[in-house]
């Protein structure tokens, strides 16, 4: 297959959109963005004069400027010309959002779909689609989809998103939102005509403002390509495989066209590979990948646990020996140093139980745990109810910019894990956030990130 630069796709320089509309309708939010934007737009339409107070175009080939990229939003019947006309004004790359194609599993679009496919194969164009919305890039804010900018604030970070499903691609974005999760691009691929996972894969590879990548994935078409460039990945790749199930193999097929393949072949390639973790759901992608994204790599397998509430702390330690890690075993200074902070009812040993009393012995016991050499990690179970937290006026900072420091001196990893309510959750991601330290709801994806962390590690010293 032609390669052409990839990079078309995130940092365009100009832009043409093909079935461009200010009438409600899919397409419209992101037509009327980009031409407010600072990339150059041009819409085309076929019947009218202007949208949004901008002039139309009748064929992309009538307007005065080279194109970049070309985004096509016409019915399933008027792709293929969309996309030759393209050819003809000499394009660099093609994202198809129009659905209606092999997914359909009728033979007329099957055949379109194959045509286009041709046309990439033919002509060097790179294109993304059918059946997406495109992508996003967070640090120069330049969009296909629906994501406006201008109406929220996205934190700008290293994570970024390949998935095959085209709205499920909007649907992260939103929920990392929530989370505090700080993406660098994300893109959706639809049925895959021409650029693909392995093309994704390679480019977030060498893609400086990517360190970690998520990917969700209903098939693969390029098997031993796929392999290949899972070889040469150095950087952790997330993955949710679908397609588990009978049911959930069958179910692929009309949704992107795609074969789901063996669910066991693709489990023994994951295995084989050190860059790449197969995880259950999303939330879980998500929370790793956090995880990875705002801490160092643990370089064993020791955890220590440091909480408010012993039954929180006892259902962390199952799930260390469920993941096969260690609970670490304290050396005698370390016990020592949080024995003369805390009262005598407290268990200074690990799980660290602090109980109520964690007001006034959190920071030296996490000084303690950090300075221990048999601890390669810490999870930190914040269990403090809202109305504490209102009425004595805690201050949450002291402690996170201590863990901040620690973290930075010793080069160990932690994880928050607030258990409460979502006032809580929403207070202590908010503190957190300015100390670059990751919090969770879900103690079992903390434990888990620990586990896939290590791994990583190991990964990279061979």
């Amino acid at each position: 297959m032609l390669m052409s630069n990839l990079d078309v796709f995130f940092n365009p320089k100009t832009i043409a959109i093909i079935g461009a509309s200010d009438t409600p309708k899919f397409g419209s939010p992101t037509t009327k963005y980009l031409l407010s934007s600072k990339f150059k737009t041009y819409p085309v339409h076929i019947y009218k004069e202007t949208i949004f107070g901008h002039k139309a175009y009748k064929n992309i080939k009538y307007i005065p400027d080279s194109i970049d990229l070309a985004i096509i939003l016409v019915g399933n019947k008027s792709v293929l010309q969309a996309v030759k006309d393209c050819v003809d004004k000499m394009v660099n790359g093609i994202i198809i959002e129009s659905a209606g194609f092999a997914e359909t599993n009728i033979k007329e679009f099957i055949e379109i779909q194959e045509k286009i496919s041709k046309i990439a194969k033919e002509s060097g164009i790179r294109i993304i689609g059918p059946n997406c919305v495109g992508v996003v890039n967070f640090d120069n804010k330049f969009t296909s989809t629906e994501v406006n900018f201008k109406e929220e604030d996205f934190l700008e970070g290293d994570i970024s998103i390949v998935a095959q499903s085209g709205v499920l691609g909007n649907v992260f974005i939103d929920w990392g939102v929530s989370q505090k999760l700080a993406f660098s691009k994300s893109i959706t691929l639809g049925n895959k005509v021409d650029v693909d996972e392995i093309d994704m894969l390679e480019y977030l590879n060498d893609d400086p403002d990517t360190n970690v990548i998520t990917l969700y994935l209903e098939g693969v078409k390029r098997g031993p390509e796929f392999i290949k460039v899972l070889k040469k990945v150095r950087k952790p790749i997330l993955i949710v495989k679908n397609g588990r199930s009978d049911i959930g193999s069958k179910a692929i097929q009309s949704h992107t066209g795609s074969i789901a393949g063996n669910d066991a072949i693709y489990d023994a390639i994951f295995k084989q590979h050190g860059c790449i973790f197969r995880v259950n759901d999303f939330y879980e992608m998500f929370n790793v990948a956090k995880c990875f994204s705002m801490q160092p790599l643990n370089r064993g397998k020791n955890v220590a646990i440091i909480t408010g509430s012993g039954s929180l702390g006892i259902l962390a330690c199952d799930q260390i020996k469920k993941k096969g890690l260690r609970l670490a075993k304290l050396n005698e200074e370390t016990i020592n140093k949080m024995k003369k902070v805390a009262p005598n009812w407290v268990s200074v040993k690990n799980p660290v139980d602090l109980g109520p009393s964690q007001f006034l012995t959190l920071e030296p016991s996490l000084k303690a745990l950090f300075n221990d050499d048999n601890v390669n990690c810490i999870l930190f179970i914040f269990t403090v109810p809202k109305n504490p937290l209102k009425t004595f006026g805690y201050s949450f900072d002291k402690p996170l910019k201590l863990i901040q420091k620690l973290v930075q001196k010793y080069e160990k990893p932690i994880i928050i894990s607030s258990f409460g309510s979502r006032w809580v959750f929403d207070y202590v991601i908010e503190k957190a956030l300015k100390y670059n330290l990751p919090v969770i709801t879900s103690i079992k994806d903390a434990i888990t990130a620990f586990k896939m962390m290590n791994q990583f590690y190991n990964y990279l010293q061979e």
